[in-house]
């Protein structure tokens, strides 16, 4: 776990925004047990992830899990998760591909809400047992919605997290003809259908997701065509990040799913507060960082992977116009971005060390 921070604290001197990490648990030992508290005590750590998918390469089982949640809970980190039923989806992928399904369109079905939902459930229960607060990121679906808001209701500790794409983008994307256009939309847990859609925006809307990101991860053209006959090696992942809050104000506030004040909490405050970096970060006030958005809730844009600042060259929201966009940014007092005019420097972020929660020794 050390080197890999290490390496990732190296390869994010150049950020030119502020930055931390989650740390991954993806098996488990003495040394592991060891690190996670070097982590937490001496490098700003408070949250570490699991891969309850990817098999045969990230995934954490079971005992991997209790193990690594009932440590957290001692140092006062909060487990975060990616939910999917890592045996369930390798069965499915294994079966599409003897059925000669090959293609973008076999990702979906091998990935089914169902599959997420039982990861969820089952990292759920893992926290109630063991008393460990719990994070879930990019919730997919109604039924691991449902799960969330089963658990709060009784009082758990559980948070969750939706994707712009989720919000925005339906699983009709994986049944387009053109193999980059359908392989550029491939990521895990992946688009659905419009239902869900609506179940993730009365989510936000009921406070039972909490925050909205993008799972930004991108890969070129070439990258994904690794999959263009196999779509289990097509490389899961997508971009987004510029995008994030541009699409969810249009989606949301123009058409009423959320109040302004609500896009604040779900796109800046609730992440500051469920990661102990508020009121450092997520408010507005003497004292905090001066990391602002100056918002123009007139003004539009259409997006496109053609002008986007980042290097991908794919954008899932590609050619959608919004309304209310960014017209300045200013990061740590300075101004970085105005209107359209990108003025970051690299290596000017710094590393935002997340205080230790206090450790809970009652439920």
């Amino acid at each position: 776990l050390l080197e890999a921070y290490h390496q990732w604290r190296g390869w994010a001197a150049k950020s030119a925004g502020d930055y931390t990490f989650h740390v991954a648990v993806t098996w488990w030992s003495d040394q592991v047990h060891e690190e996670m508290g070097t982590l937490v005590r001496n490098h700003g750590v408070n949250s570490f992830k699991h891969f309850m998918a990817y098999k045969n390469a990230i995934m954490a089982d079971d005992e991997t899990l209790v193990r690594s949640f009932r440590r957290a809970l001692e140092l006062g980190a909060i487990p975060t998760v990616h939910a999917e039923n890592g045996e369930l989806v390798f069965q499915l992928q294994k079966e599409l591909l003897e059925k000669g399904i090959t293609g973008p369109r076999a990702h979906p079905l091998s990935r089914p809400p169902a599959v997420e939902a039982e990861a969820a459930n089952r990292a759920i229960a893992i926290a109630n047992v063991l008393g460990t607060p719990l994070y879930i990121v990019h919730v997919s679906c109604k039924e691991s919605l449902d799960a969330i808001t089963r658990a709060r209701a009784a009082g758990q500790r559980v948070y969750g997290e939706a994707l712009a794409g989720h919000l925005i983008v339906d699983d009709s994307v994986y049944e387009h003809p053109d193999f980059d256009y359908a392989a550029g939309h491939v990521m895990s847990p992946p688009f659905r259908s419009k239902e869900h859609q609506k179940a993730l925006w009365q989510g936000l809307q009921g406070g039972n997701l909490h925050t909205t990101a993008t799972d930004h991860c991108t890969f070129c053209a070439e990258q994904k065509a690794a999959g263009r006959n196999d779509f289990t090696k097509i490389p899961n992942g997508c971009g987004g990040v510029e995008d994030r809050m541009a699409v969810i104000w249009d989606e949301g506030v123009n058409s009423g799913k959320l109040t302004p004040s609500e896009f604040v909490r779900v796109t800046s405050a609730n992440a500051a507060q469920i990661f102990n970096i508020y009121p450092r970060k997520g408010l507005i006030a003497a004292g905090s960082d001066a990391d602002i958005v100056v918002w123009d809730p007139e003004g539009t844009r259409t997006i496109s992977a053609r002008t986007q600042h980042n290097k991908g060259g794919f954008n899932v929201f590609e050619g959608r116009t919004v309304k209310g966009i960014p017209s300045t940014t200013v990061a740590a007092g300075k101004v970085v971005y105005h209107r359209g005019e990108l003025r970051a420097v690299e290596g000017a972020g710094r590393h935002i060390d997340r205080p230790a929660f206090a450790p809970i020794t009652a439920r």
